[in-house]
């Protein structure tokens, strides 16, 4: 078993802020790359999320909790298998819609991340 005192040099040394900037320096090309694709595919989804509000009717004071369920969308669709990825959007359409939201409007965005809703057309 390691001493507190070891513990407590090794936790300085990483939150020290020199060694802190070094890391995001190393890194911040990469990381700005990665964000760069990503927005772009996220931009896509929420201006498709939207058309969709408007074609539905929805009042514009609703469109942002439609535009976060099609970034949780998005986000289970990147980061999950199909199986799992279902069931999460499903619990997050079960609460936007026990909220007050079109569960047919939510199914439809769902559907612009390749998850469809059952029961929706």
């Amino acid at each position: 078993m390691r001493s507190p005192y070891f513990r407590l040099r090794k936790y300085d040394a990483k939150i020290n802020a020199d060694s802190i900037k070094q890391r995001f320096l190393d890194h911040k090309d990469s990381m700005v790359e990665q964000e760069e694709a990503i927005f772009g595919e996220l931009v896509l989804i929420e201006s498709k999320a939207k058309s969709v509000c408007e074609a539905a009717g929805v009042p514009t004071i609703q469109i942002p909790f439609y535009l976060n369920f099609a970034r949780q969308c998005y986000k289970y669709f990147k980061k999950f298998s199909q199986t799992t990825r279902f069931n999460e959007v499903a619990f997050w359409h079960a609460h936007w819609v026990s909220r007050g939201l079109s569960g047919a409007v939510l199914a439809n965005v769902a559907e612009l991340c390749g998850i469809t809703i059952p029961g929706y057309p």
